[in-house]
């Protein structure tokens, strides 16, 4: 059975596209959706589509991307969502200094939602973009005990991958980060070890930074098994033994017991 560990069902542009990935689903075995929001006004979305098909998992949090236009009322919402969906994560959150958005901005607002994933006992989302370093020093500095967190789509060095799996981090990674530099990427997953490995689409965000031309249905399901088989190829094993792993991974990760 697979697991997509970071999606945005909520941004797919047509809804019958979306119904139809969900649908597939079932014929492709795939047992799981980790739907991320990105900043209140998609929240509902995400709640909408867990509570319409159990295999969706909700995340709720605010991206670096939107830090800098937030209701004055979003910390009491993001707790609402959350009291609501007690199986949610916290998530897509984290620090990107490729975006305009002020970066003490999105530190302050990152360390909130770090805050409230301790508080609350939920896993984090972590998006990382040319920030490693400042997300490991929040990290270390202001990590609740024992919350589980991921970086999903890694593209960081084998150097800073070993300081965060060493704070516990799951190392997940997506189609299109894999894509940019195969064979490195490929050498960087070797390094992960299998029971801290998640894998995941980022779709439709198939281009950096944004919803891609080609996000379709088929398209989906290609990124999905494309992860898959480029994580079996990196770590030598079977197909079956990666899917039982990642699948152990996504739910320890999810609501088990953290890796540290």
């Amino acid at each position: 059975m697979l697991t997509d560990m970071h999606v945005h069902l909520q941004d797919i542009p047509d809804p019958l596209m979306c119904k139809s990935i969900l649908s597939l689903g079932q014929d492709l075995r795939t047992g799981q959706f980790v739907c991320n929001g990105t900043r209140p006004e998609d929240w509902q979305a995400v709640e909408k589509f867990a509570a319409e098909d159990r295999r969706v998992v909700p995340f709720f949090g605010v991206h670096p991307w939107y830090a800098g236009k937030l209701p004055s009322d979003w910390y009491g919402l993001l707790e609402d969502f959350l009291k609501r969906n007690p199986k949610a994560g916290v998530g897509e959150v984290g620090l990107d200094k490729a975006c305009p958005v002020d970066f003490a901005r999105q530190t302050e607002v990152f360390h909130r939602q770090i805050e409230i994933a301790g508080r609350f006992a939920r896993p984090l989302s972590i998006h990382c973009v040319r920030a490693a370093s400042a997300i490991l020093n929040v990290l270390k500095r202001s990590l609740p005990p024992n919350t589980r967190f991921m970086i999903h789509s890694y593209q960081g060095s084998k150097e800073m991958m070993r300081e965060l799996l060493n704070l516990g981090a799951y190392i997940s990674f997506s189609w299109k980060s894999l894509q940019r530099d195969t064979e490195e990427s490929i050498a960087l997953m070797r390094n992960v070890p299998l029971d801290r490995l998640l894998l995941e689409t980022d779709f439709p965000y198939t281009e950096p930074g944004r919803v891609g031309a080609d996000a379709h249905d088929e398209k989906y399901y290609e990124t999905l098994q494309g992860v898959y088989d480029l994580a079996e190829r990196a770590k030598g094993v079977d197909v079956e033994a990666l899917e039982k792993a990642v699948w152990k991974n996504g739910t320890a990760f999810l609501s088990g017991a953290p890796a540290r």
